[in-house]
């Protein structure tokens, strides 16, 4: 399990817990506090997603790794032509060449 899918579980679990506690509790509470078990199943099901979509996942970042190491360039493209040599020449230099 990864992190976020064991962050997920961990927070499903206290929700269900202290959710269950405040409901089934008979405390007397805010009633907005009656959230907390809907909002732990919610979380139930994002870590369910999560853990369902892992190994996928790990298959598309693996895939797309290849991708970005097949498309790195191997070695210096070479100059095109003598006018890209010259861009960092002076004016002088560029004359002389022409000259010829």
């Amino acid at each position: 399990m990864t992190t976020l899918s064991k962050t997920l579980l961990a927070i499903s679990a206290a929700g269900f817990a202290a959710g269950g506690a405040i409901d089934f509790g008979g405390f007397n509470l805010n009633p907005s506090w009656t959230v907390v078990l809907p909002a732990g199943a919610v979380f139930f099901g994002l870590f369910m997603i999560s853990a369902m979509m892992e190994k996928e996942m790990a298959a598309f970042d693996a895939e797309e790794a290849r991708r970005l190491e097949r498309a790195k360039p191997r070695a210096p493209a070479p100059e095109r032509n003598a006018v890209a040599r010259l861009a960092g020449t002076s004016f002088k230099e560029k004359a002389s060449f022409h000259a010829r």
